[in-house]
Order: C-alpha cells, then structure tokens, then sequence
C-alpha cells in the first residue's frame, strides 16, 4: 500500500512539474523573438496547445498582433438596454 502511495505521488509530482519552465504570457508579449520562434516550434506538433509554454506564447501572439478588439460595456437600465 505505501509502495503504491509513494508511486502515486511521484507521478503526481513529475506530471505537475512538466510545465515548470514555461515562461508566462507576459513574457511572451514582452520577447517577440523568442515568442515568434516558440509559436513556429508549437505549430509542428501534435497538439501545438498541448504545453503551458505553448499556450502561452500562441495567446501572446493573437494579442500582440491586436487580434483581439474590446467591446464597448453595455450600460442596461431596468427598462431595456441604452440607445
């Protein structure tokens, strides 16, 4: 039983520390470089968001690029939406 539980937190541990060195989506908005050359290696794999790393650096991507626009906050009354 305690062969088991040492196994299990093991794997545990080795599983939750596979990300360890990713680097943070504000560091990839920060290093276009680095973040360009990380997009292009996650493109090749399988699954190119498979990685805490790769996730990162695709959104930083998108947002740098200003892919993204912001909507305007809708302002409602009780009686239905602003004009």
């Amino acid at each position: 039983m305690k062969t088991g539980l040492i196994s299990l937190g093991l794997l545990a541990t080795l599983l939750t520390g596979c990300d360890a060195g990713a680097q943070s989506l504000d560091w990839y908005k920060a290093h276009d470089k680095e973040r360009n050359a990380k997009v292009e290696e996650c493109k090749k794999a399988s699954d190119p968001r498979g990685t805490e790393d790769c996730r990162n650096a695709i959104d930083a991507s998108v947002r740098a690029d200003g892919n993204i626009t912001e909507s305007k906050p809708k302002e409602w009354t009780p009686d239905g939406p602003k004009s």
